[in-house]
């Protein structure tokens, strides 16, 4: 071989290997003249801004929704009304969310309102800062015998408020002595026996008895309790001395017995909030600071039910023909919802003085803030509006009376009765325990709720919602839905064996299946069988579904149960039921297998 046919060989040898090499590896064209690495990086604008979207917005919402119950609680408003609340808010969803889709597929507004509603959340979330708590008073009963006591609650009686065990415990853990300032009720033969047996008159020169018309009219004295005095059976906490203006009586008696009723002011917020009683008289409903409360959280839950209903479509009319992607995008909201719960309990314990009442403000603020940035944020994402369709009311209706579709609602109805437990009542069940159980961790309960919250959010939803759309194509979505209710069961069954709040955290893993991948395929199956240009209002029916029947009807059952049998017997209740509904779902499953 000439020494020419050699060189043309290895050269044509050269290129080949070149260009297999080339297609192999795809390796990009390098310019001598370029400077810039040879690596390129695809960021794909569109999806990022709704990334982000999803991060700031629920973010911003977690710091206060999650902790709306107890904020309730602290307002002074009972499990019973507090359940009765979050059940008509849930209605509303329920009205609003329907309503939105189909004036945003008729009328091309899902950009004006995506915006407007962000807004409103933040806003309204801000103004809870300002709702006034209900008109309450502590009342006490003050009696003298061969010792003076003071009965701050009672089982019977009732002008004063219902004793608690639990929060009796707090009070024992108390090493300081604890002050109260006494406003005692008009009583003449109680006026007549102190001034005997304490003997006011001689101790001062100008006694603290004001007359009116020779009788009393009230009685100021200071008090010193031991905290650790306190009567078992009758919940009376023995006087260690009486303060009348600048003169002490140790140990004060009275030689028959006496007693009168009276206002007090303390200096242990446990004492007040266990003598509290409500002030007014009559129905909740004739209080202002009732009202206030009910249209702010009204606001705010509107806000956040159309927001809802629109986000999740905008995202899939961004995702084009890739709409397995939607978990990969949603997740980002997990993450936030867990950092930002986080980071309200850290604050709300930061700033808190007390151990029992907290200050909310800081989360407030915190709302706000994120609020604001997503909404510059989200002004910048492109929202493609629905073509309107003449036959909308008529696809939806044909829609919903096809059995699959049926079973497919009620199943949606069930999960949102089981999501109500968690969302409206685990904090209240986490206090309870804490207070029953360990009240050594009352101080830092907002951080461990915070962290439950966490734990749900980037334990258990990220994963499942970045994976659900890879388990949705090796299971089917009808296997998911049941897998969903199976793991409720489990869930509440491990709740009502719990004693101790911080082994509440590893159970919200699970919420990675009962929200993650439930939530991922009631809005993969509603944009599967929607009907074309009617995707928002089917997409906003199931959520309102969701939140308006299953969210309320869990609400008003979950805060009877919880009121009437206490937060262990609700949740096993709640985990027979959960089990029960994932049997019947499987056996639907085989019929429909079976009759195909």
């Amino acid at each position: 071989m000439s020494s020419l046919k050699y060189v043309e060989l290895c050269a044509e040898l050269d290129i080949i290997i070149t260009r297999i090499l080339a297609f192999k590896y795809k390796a990009p064209k390098i310019s001598i003249e370029s400077k810039m690495l040879p690596i390129h990086i695809r960021v794909n604008k569109r999806t990022l801004r709704m990334k982000f979207h999803y991060f700031l917005y629920m973010g911003g919402v977690a710091s206060v929704q999650g902790f709306a119950p107890t904020i309730a609680k602290q307002l002074g408003y009972s499990p019973m009304v507090v359940g009765f609340v979050f059940t008509y808010l849930s209605m509303l969803s329920f009205f609003v969310k329907p309503i939105t889709g189909i004036i945003v597929d008729k009328f091309r507004v899902k950009r004006i309102m995506f915006l407007a509603f962000v807004l409103l959340c933040g806003l309204t979330a801000f103004a809870l800062k300002f709702i006034p708590k209900i008109p309450t008073e502590a009342v006490a009963n003050l009696s003298c015998n061969t010792t003076t006591g003071l009965q701050i609650c009672s089982t019977n009686d009732d002008h004063l408020s219902q004793c608690d065990d639990s929060v009796f415990k707090l009070i024992k853990n108390s090493t300081e002595p604890i002050e109260c300032q006494l406003r005692c009720d008009q009583n003449e033969s109680f006026l007549d026996e102190i001034n005997r047996s304490w003997n006011i008159i001689s101790y001062n020169i100008t006694p603290n008895i004001t007359y009116k018309n020779k009788e009393l009219k009230y009685l100021n004295v200071t008090l010193i309790i031991n905290a650790t005095d306190q009567i078992e059976l009758n919940n009376i906490f023995q006087v260690k001395s009486v303060h009348i203006m600048k003169t002490e009586i140790v140990l004060p008696f009275c030689k028959r017995p006496v007693s009168t009723r009276c206002k007090m002011d303390c200096s242990d917020d446990v004492i007040m909030e266990l003598a509290s009683v409500q002030k007014f008289e009559g129905s909740i409903f004739g209080l202002h600071q009732f009202w206030k409360y009910l249209i702010v959280m009204s606001l705010f839950w509107i806000s956040q039910a159309i927001t809802w209903s629109l986000q999740d479509p905008i995202c899939f009319d961004l995702l084009d023909n890739k709409p397995e992607d939607f978990g990969k995008q949603r997740c980002w909201g997990s993450i936030s919802w867990g950092l930002f719960s986080v980071l309200g309990g850290v604050l709300v314990d930061y700033f808190s003085n007390s151990n029992y009442q907290k200050n909310y403000v800081p989360i407030y603020y915190l709302c706000l803030i994120i609020i604001l940035w997503d909404f510059s944020l989200a002004y910048k994402i492109e929202i493609t509006e629905t073509v309107g369709s003449k036959n909308t009311f008529s696809d939806v209706f044909k829609l919903i009376t096809n059995m699959n579709v049926i079973i497919y609602l009620i199943w949606i109805i069930v999960m949102g009765i089981c999501t109500s437990m968690p969302w409206n009542y685990l904090f209240w069940y986490m206090e309870d325990l804490t207070q029953k159980y360990h009240s050594d961790k009352q101080s830092w309960i907002k951080t461990l709720q915070g962290l439950a919250i966490g734990i749900q959010c980037i334990g258990g939803e990220m994963p499942f919602l970045f994976f659900s759309g890879w388990l949705i194509k090796r299971i089917g979505h009808t296997y998911c839905m049941t897998l969903g209710l199976f793991t409720f069961a489990l869930r509440f069954y491990l709740y009502s064996m719990i004693t101790n709040p911080i082994w509440i955290l590893p159970v919200e893993f699970t919420n990675g299946i009962t929200f993650g991948l439930c939530h991922a395929v009631l809005v993969a199956y509603a944009r599967l069988i929607a009907p074309q240009n009617s995707a928002t209002t089917v997409v906003a029916l199931t959520g309102a579904l969701f939140e308006g029947a299953g969210i309320s009807l869990g609400g008003v059952v979950g805060g009877f149960l919880y009121q009437t049998y206490g937060g262990e017997r609700t949740f096993k209740l709640f985990s027979y039921g959960s089990l029960i509904m994932g049997i019947l779902h499987v056996m639907f499953i085989k019929l429909t297998i079976k009759s195909n």
